[in-house]
């Protein structure tokens, strides 16, 4: 089913982005989307107008090896999943270099982070791919709990992607290579799941990015069925929208999802090399 409350779309970065790969708006409506391949952040402003840009490829502060997740706080700082460096790296909105963590052994050590999410409290919440768990540190890094582990039953994870929390604090993780939503409390209690391989309405073929808006209706990207499914925050499908290709309301190859304050959808189109923003009828957006 067509969500006819997306009236419109425009994109953001067209031949400034290479691999556009997560995407996050601060409070102020600017976007800030990880260049995964020339390890770069890049902000824009919320009409699309370039702003600025940080990093290069390497190893050291405020330098990345393919960059994935971003998420802003309250504070409009901003926490990115440095992949390959197997670590998060946290700045001001401007760009400054604040902390980072991952290296530590043991508990706090990552391996392979991607999706990232911070709850109003302020905790971050990692998802840690090629381990198949979901690690939660204070806001400074500071390792909390974790959970999860390799397998397809309740709680356990094949490839997780992408990660988002909702009002009361549960947390819903994009199980990727288990084509399903998993849904926790805030320490890791399972709670429910849905989704199945294929590629009609509630189903996925490889489910990535993954938001909340302000109704705890949840937002789910499909890299390889090109499209993007909304879900009542027990599971129940509501609609969708998207397809193949690289026009209007098309899609190649999506990953990373975010959220304005106006109810509007950002995209990362990474083949496309684009964010696409999906403007949301007055009637549909939350209050």
């Amino acid at each position: 089913m067509e969500d006819n409350s997306v009236i419109s779309s425009f994109v953001i970065g067209v031949g400034i982005l290479n691999d556009p790969s997560g995407v996050a708006v601060d409070s102020l409506r600017n976007v800030y989307v990880t260049d995964t391949s020339y390890g770069l952040i890049q902000k824009f402003s919320s009409d699309g107008k370039f702003l600025t840009k940080w990093g290069s490829f390497g190893i050291n502060d405020a330098e990345f090896r393919f960059p994935s997740g971003i998420v802003v706080d309250s504070s409009d700082n901003l926490y990115v999943a440095d992949t390959d460096n197997r670590r998060i790296q946290k700045f001001s909105s401007d760009g400054k270099f604040m902390t980072k963590w991952g290296s530590a052994k043991g508990d706090g050590e990552l391996s392979d982070p991607h999706g990232i999410a911070i709850d109003s409290s302020g905790n971050v919440y990692v998802v840690d791919s090629s381990s198949d768990r979901i690690q939660k540190f204070s806001s400074d890094g500071k390792f909390m709990t974790k959970w999860g582990s390799k397998g397809s039953g309740d709680g356990e994870f094949l490839s997780p992607g992408g990660i988002a929390i909702d009002s009361l604090g549960n947390v819903y993780v994009t199980d990727s290579s288990n084509t399903r939503i998993q849904k926790f409390s805030s320490d890791g209690k399972f709670m429910t799941k849905w989704g199945s391989k294929g590629i009609n309405d509630a189903e996925f073929r490889f489910p990535s990015g993954i938001v909340v808006d302000r109704s705890d209706n949840v937002y789910v990207v499909d890299i390889t069925n090109n499209c993007i499914q909304k879900f009542s925050s027990d599971g129940k499908f509501m609609t969708k929208w998207g397809s193949r290709g690289s026009g209007e309301k098309q899609l190649n190859s999506p990953h990373g999802i975010a959220i304005d304050s106006s109810g509007n959808i950002y995209v990362a189109d990474a083949n496309n090399h684009r964010i696409q923003v999906f403007r949301i009828s007055v009637s549909s957006r939350t209050t």
